[in-house]
This record gives C-alpha cells, sequence and structure tokens, in this order.
C-alpha cells in the first residue's frame, strides 16, 4: 500500500470530527499569536525600562507580559480539552472498525492468525495510528504557526543574522532526514519482531501439555530468547537513534546560539543594534528554527505511525462476508415450506487455486429429512457445513435454501434458521444459564427443561447460580462442554441443526440422550450431522458418503453396513475406540 493512499485514508478518518479540529486550530493560532508579542514586551522592558531606569515602562510591560501568558495558557487548556477528546474518540473510532471488521470478515482470514497474535497487532497498530492526535502534532501545527511571526520579527530586527538561522536549516533537514529513514527500517522490524513473537507465543500457550508431554520445554525457550532477542535489539537501536537524534538538535541549536551572540555583541559594539534587540531576536530565532526542527521532526514521529496504518488498513481492506442481501427465508415468513430445504447444485470449492476440496456436488436433503454425513478425514465434511453456514462461499455452482441461493438472503437472518452443535465447542467466559441463553431471550424455565433435556441438572444443581466456566469452559469437561453447546443450539429452535461429531466426547448414557432427541424434540427438524456413531446413524434417513470430497454414494446405514467395507470399518474401529 502506498503511503499516499495511507495519508488520505488517515485524513478521511478525522473528517468526522472536522468541527473539533478547526476549534483546535483557532486556539493554536491565537496562542502562537499572543507568543509572538512575548519577545516585544521583553525587548522594550530591556531597551527601555532596565537601560533607561524606567519603572513605570517594566512595570507596564511586565504586567502585559503575565498577562500574555495567562491568556496563552487559559487557550492551551482549551485546546487540550478538545485534544484529548478527540484522542479518546479517533482511539475508539479506530478499535470500533476493526472490531466490527473481525465480526464480518471472512473465516479463512482466522485460518491464518491466532487470537495472541490478532490482539498484539490491533492494539498496537490502533496505539501508534492513534499518536497523530497526541499533544506533540497539535505542537508542531502551533509552531507553524509562529514560525511565520517569526521570521518577520527576525527581519524587523536585523536582516544580516536573520540569513544566518536561516543557513542552519537545511543542515537540520539532511540530518533529520537520515534519522527518520533509519527509524522508519527499525520500527518496521520491530512491528515484525512483536507480530512474530505474539503468534509463536500464542501457539506456545495452546501447546503447553504437549510441550511438557514431549520434553519440548529447553527447546522452545530457545525458540523464546531468540524472539525475544529480536524485539529488544531492535527497541535497544531505537531508544539509542532517539537520543542521538535529540543530541544532534540540542548541539545544532547551541551552535546556532553561539553564532548569535558572537554577531550580535559585534552590532552592538557598533550600536546597530540594542541590547533589548540581541535578546528579541534570540527568542524569535527559536520561533523560526523550532518550528522548523518540529516540522522535519513530524516525520520521525510519523515513523511509526505510517508502517502501522499500513497494516491497520491492510487488516481492514481484507474480505468480509456479504451481508447486505435483504431476502427473508420463507420460515420466517411462515410461508408454505419447500420440497426441498437444502440443495447442493454442482457446487465446487478450493481453499486455493489447487485441487478443487469439493468437486461439483449435487445433493438434496428435504425438509424435516435426518442427514448423516460420513467419510475418512479430509473428505470435505467440515468444509460441507462451513459452506452451507456461509462461512465460505461456492467457486462454482449455488446452495438453495428452501429454493432460494443462500446468499440471497441477509446473512443474520438465514443464520438465525440454522442451530450449530460444532466439534470445536467455544464458550463464553460466564455461567452456564447465560451461555445456553446467547443469543435468544428466553425465561430460565426454558432454560432448565432443556437442561433436563441434555442431562446437564445435576451439574446444575452442584453449582451456584452465578457459577463461572471459565475461559471457553475451562473448569467443565469436555462431556459438560458438549451438553452446554447442545442445550445452546436446541435453545434456539431453529428448522435446520447441523451437529457436527456430537457425540465425540459423551458418554453412553449422553450418546443414549442424543439419540432421544433426534426422535422427539429434532423430529420434526432438519438435521445435518456428522458421526461415525452406529448408534446415531441408525436413526438417520440417509446417510452421504463423501470420498474426496463427492457424495459417491448416498443410502442407509444398514445397506452401507452389509455393503460397504470401508463404512463399516469406521463405524465399527469407532465403536472399539469407544469400548477402550
Amino acid at each position: 500500500m502506498k503511503e499516499s493512499i495511507v495519508y488520505k485514508r488517515l485524513a478521511a478518518t478525522f473528517r468526522p470530527y472536522l468541527k473539533t479540529v478547526t476549534i483546535i486550530l483557532i486556539c493554536l493560532i491565537l496562542s502562537a499569536g499572543l507568543n509572538i508579542l512575548l519577545p516585544l514586551t521583553s525587548k522594550i522592558i530591556v531597551d527601555q525600562g532596565l537601560l533607561k531606569g524606567n519603572m513605570q515602562a517594566v512595570i507596564l510591560y511586565t504586567s502585559a507580559a503575565f498577562l500574555i501568558v495567562c491568556l496563552d495558557k487559559l487557550l492551551n487548556v482549551c485546546k487540550e480539552t478538545f485534544r484529548a477528546g478527540l484522542s479518546a474518540q479517533v482511539t475508539f473510532s479506530l478499535f470500533e472498525k476493526a472490531y466490527l471488521h473481525l465480526t464480518r470478515v471472512r473465516m479463512s482470514y482466522f485460518n491464518r492468525t491466532n487470537e495472541a497474535e490478532l490482539l498484539n497487532q490491533i492494539g498496537t497498530d490502533v496505539g501508534n495510528v492513534s499518536r497523530i492526535t497526541d499533544s506533540g502534532v497539535f505542537f508542531v501545527i502551533m509552531q507553524a504557526f509562529s514560525m511565520i511571526g517569526g521570521l518577520c520579527g527576525l527581519l524587523l530586527i536585523n536582516w544580516k543574522m536573520t540569513v544566518i538561522v536561516l543557513c542552519f536549516l537545511p543542515i537540520k533537514y539532511v540530518v533529520v532526514k537520515y534519522f527518520v529513514k533509519r527509524r522508519k527500517k527499525l520500527v518496521g522490524d520491530l512491528i515484525e519482531g512483536s507480530s512474530d513473537f505474539a503468534q509463536w507465543f500464542g501457539e506456545s500457550v495452546g501447546g503447553m501439555k504437549e510441550q511438557r508431554m514431549f520434553g519440548l520445554i529447553p527447546h522452545k525457550h530457545q525458540q523464546f530468547s531468540s524472539k525475544q532477542r529480536r524485539i529488544v535489539e531492535s527497541e535497544r537501536k531505537l531508544s539509542l537513534l532517539d537520543a542521538w537524534n535529540i543530541a544532534s538538535e540540542s548541539i545544532l541549536i547551541q551552535l546556532l546560539m553561539m553564532f548569535l551572540y558572537v554577531v550580535g555583541a559585534n552590532l552592538i559594539f557598533r550600536l546597530q543594534l540594542t541590547v533589548g534587540g540581541i535578546f528579541a531576536f534570540v527568542s524569535y530565532s527559536a520561533y523560526v528554527t523550532t518550528p522548523v526542527f518540529a516540522i522535519l521532526n513530524i516525520g520521525y514521529m510519523l515513523a511509526e505511525v505510517v508502517p502501522s496504518a499500513i497494516r491497520y488498513y491492510q487488516f481492514l481492506d481484507w474480505a468480509e462476508e456479504e451481508t447486505s442481501n435483504s431476502v427473508t427465508p420463507a420460515s420466517i415468513l411462515t410461508e408454505p415450506p419447500f420440497e426441498d430445504h437444502i440443495a447442493f447444485h454442482n457446487v465446487s470449492f478450493s481453499y486455493t487455486n489447487d485441487e478443487p476440496v469439493l468437486p461439483h456436488v449435487s445433493f438434496r436433503i428435504a425438509r424435516g429429512e435426518k442427514v448423516a454425513i460420513i467419510g475418512a478425514n479430509g473428505a470435505g465434511k467440515s468444509t460441507l457445513l462451513d459452506l452451507i453456514m456461509r462461512f465460505s462461499q461456492p467457486d462454482q455452482g449455488i446452495i438453495t435454501y428452501d429454493g432460494i441461493d443462500i446468499q440471497s438472503y441477509e446473512i443474520d437472518e438465514y443464520r438465525s434458521q440454522i442451530a450449530l452443535v460444532s466439534q470445536q465447542v467455544y464458550l463464553f467466559d460466564t455461567t452456564i444459564f447465560g451461555n445456553i441463553r446467547i443469543g435468544t431471550e428466553v425465561t430460565n424455565d426454558a432454560i432448565e427443561a432443556i437442561i433436563a433435556e441434555v442431562g446437564l441438572e445435576e451439574l446444575v444443581q452442584n453449582s451456584a447460580d452465578d457459577f463461572p466456566i471459565g475461559s471457553n469452559g475451562s473448569r467443565l469437561s469436555g462431556g459438560q462442554r458438549q451438553k452446554i453447546a447442545m442445550a445452546r443450539a436446541l435453545i434456539r429452535e431453529a428448522p435446520l441443526f447441523i451437529l457436527d461429531e456430537v457425540t465425540s466426547n459423551l458418554d453412553t448414557a449422553a450418546r443414549l440422550n442424543v439419540q432421544q432427541l433426534l426422535k422427539t424434540r429434532l423430529r420434526d427438524k432438519t438435521v445435518i450431522i456428522v458421526t461415525h456413531r452406529s448408534e446415531i446413524l441408525a436413526h438417520v434417513d440417509r446417510v452421504i458418503l463423501l470420498e474426496n470430497g463427492e457424495p459417491a454414494q448416498i443410502g442407509s446405514h444398514s445397506h452401507f453396513m452389509t455393503c460397504h467395507a470401508e463404512y463399516r470399518g469406521w463405524v465399527l474401529g469407532e465403536e472399539e475406540v469407544s469400548i477402550k
């Protein structure tokens, strides 16, 4: 992404706050105007008051200087009030855009990152981009206004000494340009290193049990040291660069002051300049050099902003799910149901441009039908479910729901028709009731009825009402987590249920409970279930056997158990694992 595009997008970020920015700029202009008057009052105090023994002039102009300073500080407080509000609003807006984009970004994005890396990236980038609203940036703007008045003051006092001041500016430009170039490179290295470490750290924490079991801790510690040294070294170089930048600026300013005092003294001795005049000139020279130094240093300050802004906007540019369509499912409108609830029409899908995961898939699932999907690992079962739930989009062909292409539906309304129990259950860090209720407005009585149906009574009875289950249900067993997920799906009363390996963490009694649910509460629902469990397969209407992403055969469980050796091996193998 080009920097020019980044600057345009940053400017667009401030467009909603134009009124606030205008007020801040007015305060800055007035403050700059007041500050320009201070060297003049100092000149008069020295020349007309101190050197001539005029106490009245000293009192008058020191009082004027005091009033100017008071007004300037009041303007500064006013400016800072609006600036702090602007900074908070911009930071909130950047975080909000990132969060809302996360809620709609295509699921493929989450396959290339982890939550630790993502949190670090968004936090770092928003923090760096928000630095545009720091007081230092607006200080530069104020100094730019001061520079114009300061230059006029220099020319009025002595044009020869003004030339000396102007000659120093190109030298500072070359020095600062060098530091900006170095800082951009170091900041880029630091961002890359921090992102790499966050990704590694997230994976390391997630696999802590495996690290201990396989004796990987010494190896992981070496990786930790290597990645942290890279970050620490980048931070050390940045700190050193900052020190050199400050030192070079101080040296150049002191060198300029030395020349001004030497030349100014010579002019005073020749009676071509007053004592008050040289003090005023030195003050005005600061009005010129400081803004130039600050303006040139803005590139140094933005060296952290631009790389983060590029990464932030690249994240915002990641493709989102299509949500703008407005067709409402027939089941919401209570229209007569279609014969086919879900149908695949010559659907193909691939994650890359390589061999398709699903090549030209076609099948139909009738309303109220119970259909199992079975196949070897990698056969495309999860991909098939993702396509139905619109977490992925077909490369070719269409999927219809109630006879209409699912891409035509408003996505939230469409997903409200689906109740999902995933193989990888995610639970929120709240209570059991809170996890079951999410996304719905149901009474506690309704939840208690569902809890009884899925076999969670004992857990609920032995827990307090506000019992927190921990991050992702860390305080629960795998079976308890699976039951909560089932209860959460049942409470939605959706017409279509998707059960992905729903019995994988359940004991025998709980699996029998699932069978009972298929015959009772889910009797009139359309159910798509991924399982190898014989007792579940015996209660479905049809089984779709996937081979290499294609529905190779469609039939009954009893038929496949009799005629398909590989199918029989999957089912019997699952039962043997369960027995063990």
